[in-house]
């Protein structure tokens, strides 16, 4: 991949999209995904010694455990989640043992999905895999009859015993539609979950046996796992509480192995120890050390992490094309979230095209970074600054209802070796006039 000549190219290559290392030479709209672009993290170091991070932590699980592992991946937004799924699901230890099945929770599901919908989900998305190698087979079908009356009959559809494998698809795609125009139809689905949810569990499992069959015959690794991406854009209170709360037996009960993406405001609940610990964390790249008297970002930068970004644009762009001062005050800015800093140099790359520059340098960048801060701060009240703040001078929070700010990605969690939180970086200098008492100045 030729990296950007000028700036007009060097924001096209700058999309912080997820890389897709499934597709090795992507073009057009989506070339930024292009996998040789990746920079691998900086390696977790404890005291000298080098440790495997989160995704190879997950790796690992999910290659000793069996079927009944489930793993959840949570993370600051924009830190790199989707990329690193994305990797891991063609890593050669993994296709050498597993079949891979991926699939994101779409945009419009993110306000509205609930524990059912998801299991249908994963039903539907088993089926597209493997469809022509489930048409012979018999046990998938035999739930179908349940199906019929339970569910799909009462949202005016029906799927056939004999149905082809492109009749099936239909079904489950209009089932999809209605799901996302009538809330009608997802009441019907909630209670539905409420009372019959064990056949879809069991269609699902006898889709799981007949997909292994399959892959046996072919002679295709006979293990399956499912990565389900973007589960952490549901943000709100009740559909978290329904999904890894109340229901959160549910994702576990699919035979097969799955990685969910976690919000990060989840715990799972005081007494959730075994699904806690088959959580890893992604934390943003930790170029900011704590603070918590200081309200500049640019004076708790650590030096030693700075090569980590310009190593991330070397790969992108060519030399002083983007100067290394703009660099460190969009890693400064960014908390070291990736999204984020793409979306500062991005910014800056806009303003100085409208001046008419050639490169993109730090005076330009300080403009960029007020603009962010604009938007940052709109819809923030007394009380939020004062929790903010309250994070920035402890790297505490005051409460479990804060957590609620890291799905809105004004608090970061961070790991020093142990974990900690900072106010987004680029709210600290409105947090200056909050003293240590809450009050305002």
């Amino acid at each position: 991949m030729a990296r950007a000549k000028d700036l007009q190219e060097a924001y096209k290559l700058l999309d912080p999209r997820p890389l897709d290392f499934s597709n090795p030479a992507p073009t057009g709209r989506d070339v930024a995904k292009d996998p040789a672009f990746y920079a691998p993290t900086p390696d977790v170091d404890d005291g000298g010694t080098t440790l495997p991070g989160p995704v190879e932590m997950l790796l690992r699980a999910l290659l000793v455990g069996g079927p009944e592992t489930k793993m959840f991946l949570s993370g600051h937004v924009g830190s790199g989640k989707s990329t690193e799924l994305s990797r891991l699901a063609v890593d050669p230890r993994v296709q050498k043992k597993l079949t891979v099945v991926s699939f994101r929770i779409e945009e419009h599901e993110w306000a509205i999905i609930d524990s059912t919908q998801l299991l249908f989900r994963l039903a539907g998305e088993l089926f597209a895999k493997f469809k022509d190698g489930l048409l012979k087979m018999k046990r998938w079908r035999e739930i179908l009859g349940s199906l019929n009356d339970r569910l799909f009959e009462k949202v005016g559809l029906r799927a056939e015993e004999g149905a082809t494998s492109l009749e099936f698809d239909l079904l489950i795609a209009k089932v999809r539609t209605e799901l996302k125009l009538s809330e009608r139809v997802r009441q019907q689905f909630r209670s539905f979950g409420e009372t019959n949810s064990t056949i879809l569990q069991d269609f699902i499992k006898a889709l799981v046996d007949d997909i292994g069959n399959h892959l046996a015959e072919t002679g295709q690794p006979d293990g399956l796992l499912v990565l389900v991406d973007d589960l952490d854009k549901v943000r709100g209170v009740d559909s978290q509480r329904e999904l890894f709360e109340t229901n959160l037996n549910v994702l576990l009960t699919p035979p097969m192995r799955i990685v969910y993406t976690l919000p990060t405001g989840v715990t799972f609940g005081a007494n959730r120890l075994d699904v806690r610990a088959n959580t890893q964390h992604f934390y943003p790249i930790r170029v900011l050390h704590q603070a918590p008297k200081d309200y500049n970002p640019e004076d708790a930068v650590k030096p030693d992490r700075l090569a980590f970004f310009e190593s991330l644009i070397s790969r992108r762009v060519e030399d002083n094309l983007i100067q290394v001062d703009a660099i460190h005050l969009a890693a400064a800015y960014s908390g070291g979230v990736l999204r984020e800093f793409f979306r500062l140099l991005r910014d800056g790359i806009l303003i100085a095209d409208y001046q008419n520059v050639a490169s993109l340098d730090g005076k330009i960048m300080r403009y960029a970074i007020k603009n962010a801060q604009r938007t940052e701060t709109l819809g923030l009240y007394g009380p939020d600054y004062e929790a903010l703040a309250h994070v920035h001078r402890t790297n505490q929070l005051r409460s479990p209802a804060d957590r609620t700010y890291l799905d809105q990605a004004r608090i970061l969690e961070c790991y020093n070796g142990s974990v900690w939180f900072e106010a987004n970086p680029l709210i600290w200098p409105f947090l200056k006039d909050r003293e240590a008492d809450g009050t305002n100045t």
